[in-house]
C-alpha cells in the first residue's frame, strides 16, 4: 500500500470512528432496569419491595387491611399506602422500608395523589363520597371536600384536582386553592384510574364498566373523545415521553398502548385471560413498564421499545397498586 492509500484509509477509519462515537446511546444504556418497586397486596395486608435490578422481592412490609394503592411523595422519601378496609394510610419511610406512622382517614380510602410541590396529599374516601386533604410533610389533616359518588382516584393537573367517581360515572373538578367545585364532567360507567399530560391539557380516565378511556379537555372541562379498550380498564398512565399512554385491563388480562395524537389503541399486550391486570408504573425514564396482575399474583415488566413482557415477578396475593422509586 502506498503512502497516499494508507493516509486515505486512515482518514476514513478515523471518520467512521467519529461517526460511531456520535451515535445516540441506546435507550437501554440510558435507562437500565434499576430502582425499587413498591407493590400492595389486597389480601396480604402488605407492601412488597422489589429490587428491579435483580427482579426479586427484597422485603415485605406489613401495613393495614386491604392495602389498595401506594403513592410516593415527590421527594420519594415516603410511600403512602391506602388501607381500604382499615380506614387508614400507612406511611412508609423509603430509606428504612418500614412503616413510620399510620394516620386515620375516612371510610374506604382508595388512592393518594400529591401536589407537585409535595406539600399536600389528597386521599379519596369512597364510602364517604369525599376527599381528605393532608399536610404531606406533617401527615395532619387539612380538611375534607365532598365530591361525587364513590370517589376512587384523585389527580392533580396544574391548579385543578380531578376526582373520578366510580358510582356516579363522572369526574369532579376542583380548584385546589379554594377547594371549590368547578365542574362535574360525565365520562362513562365506572371511572377508576386516570392520567394526564404534563402540559395539563388532557386528562385520560379509565372507565371500567364502559370499556373505554374518556378524554377530557382540562381547560374547557369537557369530555372530547372516548377510546375503546379491552374489557375492564382500571388504570391509564401517560408515558414520560408524552407520546403514548398505557392502560391495564383487568377484565381481559391485557395492557394496551394508546397513541395520544390519534386517540386510538395501537398495540395490545396480552398477559393472561385471568391475570386481572390492574396497576401501572414506569421505571427507567419510561423504558420499563410495570403492571400488577391481581389474579396472577405477579408483576409483569414490559420493555416499552418492543412492548413485550421481559420478566415476571411473583408477589403476595392480589397485588393492585405499584409505585417506582428511582
Amino acid at each position: 500500500m502506498n503512502n497516499a492509500s494508507f493516509a486515505k484509509n486512515a482518514i476514513c477509519a478515523g471518520f467512521s470512528l467519529l461517526l460511531c462515537s456520535l451515535q445516540p446511546i441506546s435507550a437501554q444504556a440510558r435507562s437500565p432496569l434499576k430502582g425499587a418497586a413498591y407493590v400492595t397486596s389486597w389480601f396480604g395486608g402488605s407492601v412488597s419491595v422489589i429490587d428491579l435490578a435483580t427482579g426479586s422481592v427484597e422485603k415485605t412490609i406489613p401495613v393495614g387491611i386491604h392495602s389498595h394503592n401506594v403513592a410516593l411523595r415527590p421527594d420519594q422519601k415516603q410511600g403512602w399506602v391506602t388501607n381500604n378496609n382499615a380506614g387508614t394510610v400507612s406511611i412508609i419511610d423509603t430509606q428504612s422500608n418500614a412503616v413510620a406512622r399510620t394516620i386515620p382517614t375516612g371510610r374506604g380510602p382508595r388512592h393518594t395523589f400529591f401536589s407537585p410541590d409535595g406539600k399536600e396529599a389528597y386521599v379519596t374516601n369512597e364510602f364517604d363520597d369525599r376527599i381528605e386533604i393532608f399536610d404531606a410533610q406533617a401527615g395532619a389533616s387539612l380538611g375534607v371536600v365532598k365530591v361525587g359518588s364513590m370517589p376512587h382516584f384523585a389527580l392533580v393537573s396544574g391548579e385543578k384536582l380531578f376526582v373520578s367517581n366510580f358510582g356516579g360515572g363522572d369526574v369532579t373538578v376542583l380548584a385546589r386553592a379554594k377547594r371549590e367545585i368547578l365542574a362535574t364532567v360525565p365520562v362513562g360507567a365506572g371511572p377508576l384510574g386516570a392520567g394526564a399530560t404534563k402540559d395539563g391539557k388532557r386528562i385520560y380516565v379509565a372507565c371500567h364498566n364502559a370499556n373505554h378511556i374518556a378524554v377530557i379537555d382540562a381547560e374547557k372541562l369537557q369530555r372530547i373523545a372516548d377510546i375503546p379498550t379491552d374489557a375492564g380498564p382500571v388504570q391509564v398512565t401517560v408515558a414520560p415521553n408524552q407520546t403514548f399512554a398505557y392502560v391495564a385491563n383487568d377484565g381481559a388480562g391485557s395492557v394496551q398502548k394508546i397513541d395520544l395524537a390519534a386517540n386510538k389503541i395501537v398495540k395490545t399486550i396480552s398477559i393472561a385471560a385471568d391475570a386481572g391486570s390492574h396497576g401501572v408504573g414506569f421505571a427507567g425514564e419510561g423504558r420499563w413498564l410495570l403492571i400488577t396482575n391481581t389474579g396472577a399474583n405477579s408483576v409483569s415488566i414490559i420493555d416499552t421499545e418492543t412492548d413485550e413482557v421481559i420478566k415476571t415477578v411473583s408477589v403476595p396475593k392480589a397485588p393492585e397498586g405499584v409505585a417506582v422509586k428511582r
